[in-house]
C-alpha cells in the first residue's frame, strides 16, 4: 500500500509541475493592441497607463498614425484588437469583421499659423500664405475635412498648388510650429502654444468630425479595455484635452 501511495503522490507531483511549466511565461503578457488616429495619441498615453495599472494582467499596446494608413494595415492583416478612427469612412472601409462599433468622440478643425507670423486673418483668404499644410486626404481624415472646407469656400482651386501634404495631423502641427508652413489645418485638440490658433472652421464647412470606436477581436481583456474607454472617468480625460461627445 505504501508503494502504491507513493506512486500516486509521485504522479500528482509530476502533473502539478507539468501544469506550472506548461503555463505561459508570465501571466502579465496578455496584450491588447489599439490602433488609433494620431490625434488621440497624447491622451491615450495617459489612458494606457491608467488601464494597465487597473487591470494588472494586460499590456496595452497603442499604435498611432493617420486613420487611413491604419485601416489599410488592418485590412492587410496587421494585429489590431481595437480601432479608434478619426472618421466614419475609415471604419466603413474595413474589410475584416467588426464585433462592436460605437460613437466615441468628436472634434473640431482649426486653421493655425506660426506664432507671431500670421499670413492671413481668415482661413478662407489664403492668398498671402505661400505654403499651406494639411494631412494627405487619402489617408488622413483631418486632411479630408480641410479639403472639404476649402472646396466649400471655393478656394481649393486657388490654393492647391501651394498645399503640402503631411502623413498625419501631428506632422501638420510640427511643420507649422517650425515655420516650414505658413498655415495649416489641425484639430482643436492639437492646439499648442507653438502656434497661433487663428480660427475655427465651422461644422457647416467640414461636416461633423466624429471618431468611431470598433472592437475587432474576442477576449475578456479586449472587451474590458474597449468598454472602459466609454466610462465617464476615461471619457473625462479626452474631454479635458478638447474632444467632445
Amino acid at each position: 500500500m505504501k508503494r502504491v501511495s507513493g506512486v500516486i503522490v509521485g504522479v500528482a507531483v509530476v502533473l502539478l509541475l507539468s501544469q506550472i511549466w506548461s503555463s505561459p511565461s508570465g501571466a502579465h503578457d496578455e496584450t491588447v493592441t489599439i490602433l488609433a488616429a494620431a490625434s488621440l495619441g497624447p491622451v491615450l498615453e495617459h489612458v494606457e497607463r491608467q488601464l494597465e495599472a487597473e487591470l494588472g494582467d494586460v499590456d496595452i499596446r497603442v499604435v498611432t498614425n493617420g486613420s487611413g494608413a491604419l485601416r489599410s494595415q488592418i485590412n492587410h492583416g496587421s494585429p489590431a484588437d481595437i480601432f479608434l478612427a478619426a472618421s466614419e469612412e475609415d471604419v466603413d472601409k474595413l474589410q475584416v469583421p467588426v464585433l462592436d462599433r460605437d460613437a466615441f468622440l468628436k472634434n473640431e478643425l482649426w486653421f493655425v499659423t506660426p506664432k507671431g507670423k500670421s499670413c492671413t486673418s481668415e482661413w478662407q483668404e489664403l492668398e498671402l500664405c505661400a505654403r499651406i499644410v494639411i494631412g494627405d486626404p487619402v489617408n488622413v481624415p483631418a486632411g479630408r475635412y480641410a479639403k472639404t472646407a476649402l472646396d466649400e469656400a471655393e478656394v481649393w482651386g486657388q490654393v492647391k498648388s501651394r498645399i503640402i501634404f503631411a502623413q498625419n495631423v501631428r506632422q501638420v502641427l510640427t511643420l507649422v510650429e517650425q515655420g516650414d508652413a505658413n498655415g495649416g489645418f489641425v484639430y482643436k485638440t492639437e492646439l499648442t502654444e507653438g502656434v497661433a490658433a487663428l480660427q475655427a472652421v465651422s461644422l457647416e464647412a467640414t461636416g461633423i468630425i466624429s471618431y468611431p470606436a470598433v472592437r475587432l477581436t474576442h477576449g475578456p481583456y479586449v472587451r474590458d479595455v474597449y468598454e472602459r474607454l466609454f466610462d465617464d472617468d476615461i471619457q473625462a480625460i479626452f474631454l479635458a484635452k478638447g474632444f467632445s461627445k
